[in-house]
């Protein structure tokens, strides 16, 4: 099997970034997918025109998945369509594969990214916004990208590397326990900031009531995030919100 070239599947990995841009209810993500593919497809059926109408036809069959974990699937793509065209393996497997991976992974992702990771990152940069906006938003958003990015460069690669790999990949990388240790984290930052915006005002304030007042609000606050998170419930909004309100405390 003749190894794709490495600009190729840097073309691919740049545009799985798109495999939202043409989102759609009848296939959702297939155009995208398609598109990001697009490059792989033409080296590897290079010169056989019939062949490549009939890959690009096969990604856009409907497909669905969290747009960071689709990184995994669509190097596992690549290598199967590789496969394929040199007689190694069924083009049918191609299709079965990803109707296979894609609601698993979207359930992971969507409780890695948007359950743990985005609101454990909104928290943190909430805190970090009381020393300084600028400082809140950089650690919002150097947090949050650091992963996703890491993940869709590791999951492309093991995708690459074969299908057995990218599931030996995802066991590797046990995000579901990932996913819990960044629920934890967030309600405790969530905690932190609670208590030290509670600690800033209650020290400013003019009289015992004000500051007991202010203390029993804290307390609520730190329960209901707390509430939120033991009922599965994605706090991202509200932590986006405790960002907003910490950029606007320190601008006064």
């Amino acid at each position: 099997m003749p190894e794709i070239s490495a600009r190729t599947r840097r073309s691919v990995w740049m545009r799985q970034f798109l495999v939202q841009g043409c989102w759609n209810y009848e296939g959702m993500q297939n155009v995208g997918f398609a598109y990001a593919i697009l490059p792989a497809l033409r080296e590897i059926y290079a010169g056989r025109p019939e062949e490549a109408l009939k890959s690009v036809k096969r990604h856009l069959e409907f497909f669905n998945t969290h747009p960071v974990m689709a990184s995994v699937v669509l190097g596992a793509a690549v290598r199967l369509e590789d496969a394929a065209a040199s007689g190694e393996t069924d083009p049918k497997e191609i299709g079965a594969f990803k109707m296979g991976m894609m609601g698993s992974l979207g359930a992971i992702g969507d409780a890695f990214f948007w359950g743990s990771l985005r609101p454990m990152a909104s928290v943190a940069g909430a805190i970090l916004a009381l020393v300084h906006p600028l400082a809140g938003i950089v650690a919002l958003l150097a947090l949050y990208n650091a992963t996703h990015l890491a993940v869709r460069f590791r999951g492309f690669s093991a995708g690459i590397a074969g299908k057995e790999a990218a599931v030996a990949w995802l066991k590797e990388e046990a995000l579901n326990v990932k996913t819990d240790r960044r629920k934890l984290a967030a309600a405790i930052l969530g905690g932190v900031y609670a208590g030290i915006f509670t600690g800033r005002h209650a020290v400013f304030g003019e009289t015992g009531f004000h500051a007991a007042a202010l203390f029993l609000i804290g307390a609520a606050a730190i329960q209901f995030v707390t509430m939120m998170f033991r009922k599965a419930v994605s706090p991202s909004e509200i932590l986006s919100f405790l960002l907003l309100v910490g950029v606007l405390i320190l601008w006064q």
